[in-house]
């Protein structure tokens, strides 16, 4: 069977952080969440920027 190396590795720390909020996954979205909510944390944006780019630009928004 053909093992991907990205795979494996993605599942490693799947377990090394479940492992560490002790299977718990109340603990895991309070971490989650606590992470969300430090400045240097980079969240992805998954809102649709298709409706937005579509809407037609003021001209107060070029100058």
């Amino acid at each position: 069977m053909y093992k991907d190396e990205i795979i494996a590795e993605v599942w490693r720390n799947r377990d090394a952080y479940t492992e560490k909020h002790h299977h718990s996954l109340s603990e895991m979205v309070a971490d989650l969440q606590a992470r969300q909510k430090r400045p240097e944390c980079k969240l992805v944006d998954r809102r649709d920027r298709t409706k937005a780019s579509s809407r037609p630009r003021s001209s107060a928004a070029e100058a």
